[in-house]
């Protein structure tokens, strides 16, 4: 199976002359809510899946053949494009081959591939070593011919750690970026962990074609979307599941705290607020991709008869509610 349509409307998001908003996020169900609020494509995080699926530190915890395994369902679960981390490819030429044709065969629309050297360490963190401009053009140069024989659709994105790590700054992120576009054909060029919007508008301004940089916290808020299109920023990743840590942390502190259910109670008034509104997904059943009415139509579809003892069972006076 190869990504095919996806990976051309994905290419397109990239290649738009406006800023994209791209939900970034882990879950299959994630990614149907993004389809389902409108949105073009949906981004797997690598260190926010580490962080969800092991509990582990983005330390490359997680094996390739782990990421793509969970890219997959992702993929299945949408119709929109899905675009995912690769981390450094997991290995020499011939894993990052491997790695593109997994993640091709996955469903999956497109991947980033990053230029650290191992062991890797987590975007902005602190002793980041980069691998040799050889070694770098290298792994692109691998997954590019890899794409080119599957699927020439498929995106292939250039990542940068140079601003971050040892020895690096604007100069050497700007530097490798450049060297990237010329020396491969890579689709698009992303920074990461730049600590200005100055920066990141410097960044953007000095490479040619498709290009996009995810800032640290220090940069402070993130300027308007008409902003960030003049600025030439191909995507804006929007880090919609934050709530789904915090919020619910501080709802579960909050029944430890009192040793009582009412703040769950509380918790499900609020939700039933949204009855009857496009807000409401009840329990996430309203995002689900194989809902239960179509379990239903399909059983009574392909086997009418009743299967459930029970319901060929006389009702019965005696007895309580059903477990």
């Amino acid at each position: 199976m190869t990504s095919g349509n996806k990976a051309a409307r994905l290419r397109a998001l990239f290649e738009s002359p406006d800023t994209s908003l791209m939900p970034f996020g882990v879950l299959p169900l994630h990614a149907r809510m993004a389809q389902q609020a409108g949105f073009k494509a949906f981004e797997v995080s690598g260190g926010l899946s580490s962080w969800w699926l092991t509990a582990m530190a983005d330390v490359g915890y997680l094996t390739m053949t782990e990421v793509v395994d969970h890219a997959a369902k992702v993929a299945r679960a949408v119709d929109i494009p899905v675009f995912c981390d690769a981390d450094t490819g997991y290995g020499g030429p011939v894993n990052v081959q491997r790695t593109t044709r997994s993640f091709i065969d996955a469903g999956v629309a497109g991947i980033h591939l990053e230029d650290q050297a191992e062991p890797k360490k987590a975007g902005g963190r602190a002793g980041i070593r980069l691998v040799s401009d050889v070694e770098a053009i290298g792994r692109l140069t691998a997954a590019v011919e890899e794409r080119e024989r599957v699927d020439p659709d498929f995106v292939v994105v250039a990542r940068t750690d140079g601003y971050g790590a040892i020895g690096g700054g604007l100069d050497e992120a700007i530097r490798r970026g450049l060297l990237y576009r010329a020396e491969t054909d890579v689709d698009v060029i992303f920074y990461e962990g730049l600590d200005s919007w100055r920066d990141v508008e410097t960044v953007l301004r000095e490479t040619p074609g498709p290009a996009y940089a995810i800032p640290s916290r220090k940069a402070g808020p993130t300027p308007s979307v008409a902003r960030l299109t003049a600025m030439g920023q191909a995507i804006q990743i929007i880090p919609f599941i934050l709530p789904g840590v915090h919020e619910v942390w501080q709802l579960l502190r909050a029944v430890a705290a009192s040793g009582e259910l009412a703040p769950i109670e509380d918790y499900r008034a609020h939700m039933d607020t949204f009855k009857g509104t496009e807000g409401w997904v009840g329990w996430g059943e309203e995002l689900l991709a194989l809902s239960y009415e179509q379990v239903s139509r399909l059983e009574a579809r392909v086997m009418p008869e009743p299967r459930n003892a029970l319901a060929e069972r006389p009702a019965s006076t005696e007895g309580g509610e059903c477990r």
